[in-house]
């Protein structure tokens, strides 16, 4: 299944009910914000799935963290989600949290995932209609998953760090990697916000892309653990490597605000 779907591509499949689309548009300074905009206006159908409030660990001290097998389970089920339904995520280009819940879906072994290609900005520039309508999806059985291994913890980065085990790559933004004036020792950059393009929201050329790869130190016949703020634009970077054939690859969810604030870790200048 390809990673991406175009948005006239997804109007001809709305009356399809093994498809859901999700909509997780996200304000980082307004918490709200992206449930006013759903309720303003998304694809028809759509679903609302606020990033911090459905589909994170509220019981994690690092804010954001994917929320665990029974509480993901539960969400989804509830959203109408089950193991053969093909789930269609967007955003609003910007935050990337569509690739977020695209890794966090498959890291719990769904594959059937998209990601509207250039988010809800690319639904209204193609002219397609909105609705105000709130969708009632009957609720689907959707059995509780066991972790796969897509998400790096704690302990797993200190040894990659310690035994060189796997290359180890920051997604932050430039300001966010800039304010912040460390980094993980070793860590390449590849900044997520560049793999994509500012005005569409979609993915650069592919050449681009495995240039800014190989210049972070991606390769392909060795692990690769990408981290950021938080974990958000580090779930851009793996749906960007992933669309290069990249496929050991791991997001480690705590990241730099875990790392940063755990007495002990090492850190390198920058």
């Amino acid at each position: 299944m390809e990673t991406f779907v175009e948005a006239t591509e997804l109007a001809g499949r709305l009356e399809d009910d093994t498809v859901r689309v999700v909509d997780v548009r996200w304000d980082l300074d307004d918490p709200a914000a992206g449930e006013r905009a759903y309720s303003a206006g998304h694809v028809p159908g759509a679903v609302y799935l606020g990033w911090l409030t459905d589909w994170s660990d509220p019981d994690d001290p690092v804010q954001g963290q994917l929320a665990p097998p029974a509480r993901f389970a539960e969400v989804v089920g509830r959203s109408g989600i089950g193991p053969e339904t093909t789930v269609v995520a967007y955003d609003d280009g910007r935050l990337f949290l569509a690739a977020r819940l695209s890794w966090g879906l498959r890291h719990y072994g769904h594959e059937a995932v998209q990601i509207l290609a250039g988010g809800y900005p690319a639904w209204l520039r193609a002219g397609l209609p909105t609705s105000t309508a709130v969708p009632a999806p009957a609720p689907r059985e959707f059995p509780v998953p066991e972790p796969g291994a897509l998400r790096a913890e704690l302990p797993e980065v200190l040894a990659a760090v310690r035994e060189g085990t796997a290359t180890i790559v920051d997604c932050r933004m430039e300001s966010t990697y800039t304010a912040a004036g460390e980094h993980i020792p070793g860590a390449g950059r590849l900044p997520a916000p560049e793999l994509f393009d500012p005005e569409s929201g979609r993915l650069r050329d592919p050449d681009e892309l495995r240039r800014q790869a190989e210049a972070a130190g991606v390769r392909e016949d060795r692990p690769t653990i990408l981290y950021c703020g938080g974990g958000v634009s580090a779930s851009a970077a793996y749906t960007a490597l992933r669309e290069l054939g990249v496929t050991d690859l791991r997001v480690y969810d705590g990241s730099w605000s875990e790392w940063g604030s755990t007495p002990g870790t090492p850190r390198e200048k920058h």
